[in-house]
């Protein structure tokens, strides 16, 4: 009996120190907000980072290009599946909001198989541009992450996750690894349409409260709430801001998100193409002089 008190306690010390390293830190100092200066110094990093790897990589052949594209993307994949793991340590629990029911979490999986898996390649471009996308968004207003030191593991997870995935999408667009034409760009419809599905699902399926009595004392009225969750993966349920009359939201918040999200994939697409002009005119004039 003693020897397994023994090991219990070895167990909860375990716990404590993990616990301990992986929690929040919150001194006040280097605090990481929405456009503090720990948000303004990690995003200036995530640009400077995306920058130099550009330049020692743009002389390289294109294997070695395309191998840094499919590192980012595995790493990128690792920390998300990884972050299971270590939350129970830094949260407590596992948070179920990170389900693959959001943009930014559900394209590091599926970008990943498509790099691997030739039956999704034709995804490819469209599973590329679209976590970028989220990434950027996310990263750029991050209004949904609870405030703690820039250097708490959750934030540190946040920005790196968030960083490899704009990296894999800007990476993919400067070093010509996916199809910018329009004529694919139904496959950016068809994917941001099977995502707003699937985040309905996610939201329909955990979206609940569940409450069992109380047992602390025989005879009690009273009841504990054991789950209580109001999802709104993808915004398909409600705008993103939440500044729609409730009545009609549901109505209007899916519709809103597929058409932003398609919107904001199509100008990247424009926006890639024309600069992509503009480099190979610039290219041709220094030839001919």
């Amino acid at each position: 009996m003693g020897h397994k008190n023994e090991i219990r306690k070895k167990k909860i010390i375990m716990y404590e120190q993990l616990h301990n390293f992986f929690k929040d830190k919150n001194t006040g100092n280097f605090t990481f907000k929405a456009f503090s200066l720990a948000h303004i110094l990690y995003l200036l990093l995530i640009i400077g980072a995306i920058i130099l790897l550009i330049f020692l990589f743009k002389n390289k052949d294109k294997a070695a290009k395309t191998r840094l594209i499919d590192v980012t993307v595995a790493i990128a994949f690792g920390l998300y599946m990884a972050d299971f793991f270590l939350m129970p340590f830094s949260e407590g629990s596992i948070n179920i909001d990170k389900l693959p029911f959001h943009l930014c979490t559900s394209m590091s999986i599926l970008v990943f198989f498509a790099r691997h898996n030739k039956k999704v390649a034709k995804f490819k471009t469209a599973f590329t541009l679209l976590g970028m996308i989220g990434a950027l968004m996310y990263i750029t207003y991050p209004a949904g992450v609870k405030e703690a030191d820039g250097y708490s593991y959750r934030i540190i997870q946040t920005v790196l996750y968030h960083g490899l995935m704009i990296a894999q999408g800007v990476f993919a667009i400067v070093f010509v690894d996916i199809d910018l034409e329009w004529k694919n760009i139904k496959y950016d419809l068809f994917a941001i349409l099977g995502l707003a599905v699937w985040a309905f699902i996610g939201n329909t399926m955990y979206t609940g409260t569940l409450k069992v009595p109380c047992t602390c004392v025989e005879g009690c009225p009273h009841y504990i709430t054991i789950y209580d969750h109001d999802f709104n993966w993808f915004f398909v349920k409600h705008d993103a801001l939440y500044i729609i009359d409730d009545s009609i939201d549901m109505y209007i918040a899916p519709f809103l998100t597929i058409i932003s999200t398609f919107g904001m994939s199509a100008l990247v697409r424009l926006i890639s193409v024309q600069l992509k002009r503009l480099i190979n005119k610039k290219k041709v004039k220094l030839e001919e002089n």
